[in-house]
């Protein structure tokens, strides 16, 4: 079991790193509902897996 000081940093690390990359990666990637791809990744994919990441490790601290 990691303890959760080094699992935020990992996921702080992991969501500062999705969200850098939507702008980089996917800038040519055209348009979905009259905003840029990058946003989709950065703005609400990013977010929503950073969520689920998180509810999944504090559901395996639990006894």
């Amino acid at each position: 079991m990691r303890s959760l000081s080094t699992t935020a940093l990992l996921l702080t690390l992991g969501y500062f790193v999705l969200w850098c990359l939507g702008p980089v990666l996917l800038a040519d990637q055209g348009y979905w509902f009259s905003l840029p791809i990058w946003f989709w990744f950065s703005c609400i994919l990013a977010p929503l897996l950073l969520i689920i990441v998180l509810v999944r490790a504090l559901g395996d601290t639990r006894d």
